[in-house]
This record gives structure tokens, C-alpha cells and sequence, in this order.
């Protein structure tokens, strides 16, 4: 009998084991400092980028077909965001091995870094949603995103981070301060480029 009152709060944890708490940035705050090793094994921190923009993309995992139709959009309009003076750093789930096998199909002019202990993510509030990963399926422009970014593979890369992560984006001005924060509401929301190059 107590199993049975117990099943609904049981599939409720199953539901929700996914969702992280996490504290939101806005435009205005000061970017988090962090410490990275990117997939060319360079340590990466922010604070190399002081007097520079910079744009930072979080992404889900390497073999994600909606964030490798993304990255795409990214290389092809790679000449004018870097004109417009941004640099670009990819965050992934993944580990920078899995990364480098991606890389290696899909070279990038950018830094990509493989933050498989999430502590980039934490850092920055970016969430895990099942209920807005679900939502995804009956969504125009991620489906459509994800059947692209399918073609655009290659090879087929393992899963390694999760399927209910939702993506990212934050520019950073010349003095560290985010000057745009854009967390998705769905796997294939992210700040449109003309967005990027209006900053």
C-alpha cells in the first residue's frame, strides 16, 4: 500500500531528475571568470579576452544534429561576426576526445572546449528541461535544425552529455560585461546571428 502512494512522487524525481537550479545571468552582470582546456589542449580563461568581444555558445553534445546544424551557421558566417570584432568560444558536454573525432569532420576557426563536469554550465545558469526538450518535438525550427544538422554529419558520434540540455548564448563586451544573455527555450534556440552582429 505505501509503495502505491509512493508511485506518483517516484515518477515525479524521474521526471524532474533533470532539471538543474540554476542561478540566471543578466544583461549587465559581470561575465564568471573560468578556466578551461579547449579540444588543443590551451588553457583557455576569460580573462585572455579582456578588451576584446567575445561571444560564448553552449551547446548540448557532440553528436547533437541541432547544435552541429548551429555550429555550421556559425562557420558560415564566421568572416562577418569576426569583422565585426568577436571571438567565438563552442562549450560542449562532451569530452574533448569526443570533441576532437567532431572536429576532425567538422573543423571550426573558433575554440571549443569540453566541459563534461559542467562546471561552465553552472557557472553560467545554463538549464536542463525535460519538459521544454519534449516541447522541442512539436516545433518547427528545431525539427528542422535537427533534420540539416543530421546531413551535416559524417560519422555518427556517441552521446555523452544530455538529451534534455537546452542551449545558450552570451556576448561579453571589452570590459567583461554581458552585453547580451540568451538562454533557449527549445534544444535549437539560440541568439540569431544578426542578433550577434548587432552587438
Amino acid at each position: 500500500m505505501l509503495q502505491k502512494r509512493c508511485l506518483p512522487f517516484v515518477i515525479f524525481l524521474i521526471l524532474f531528475q533533470n532539471i538543474a537550479i540554476c542561478q540566471k545571468l543578466k544583461i549587465g552582470d559581470k561575465a564568471p571568470h573560468f578556466e578551461a582546456i579547449d579540444t588543443n589542449g590551451d588553457t583557455i580563461k576569460l580573462s585572455n579576452y579582456k578588451g576584446q568581444k567575445l561571444v560564448i555558445a553552449f551547446f548540448r553534445y557532440a553528436g547533437c544534429p541541432v547544435c552541429n546544424y548551429r555550429v555550421h551557421e556559425l562557420i558560415d558566417n564566421y568572416e562577418s561576426i569576426d569583422s565585426e570584432g568577436f571571438k567565438i568560444i563552442a562549450i560542449y558536454e562532451s569530452e574533448n576526445n569526443t570533441l576532437r573525432n567532431y572536429l576532425s569532420e567538422t573543423p571550426v576557426p573558433f575554440q571549443v572546449i569540453g566541459d563534461s563536469k559542467l562546471t561552465l554550465y553552472k557557472k553560467y545558469g545554463v538549464e536542463k528541461s525535460f519538459w521544454k526538450m519534449l516541447g522541442s518535438a512539436f516545433k518547427k525550427e528545431p525539427k528542422e535544425a535537427m533534420r540539416k544538422g543530421n546531413r551535416l554529419f559524417t560519422q555518427k558520434l556517441k552521446r555523452d552529455g544530455s538529451l534534455t540540455r537546452l542551449p545558450a548564448d552570451f556576448i561579453i563586451d571589452e570590459n567583461g560585461i554581458l552585453k547580451a544573455v540568451h538562454y533557449g527555450t527549445n534544444v535549437g534556440d539560440h541568439l540569431p546571428i544578426t542578433e550577434i552582429l548587432k552587438n
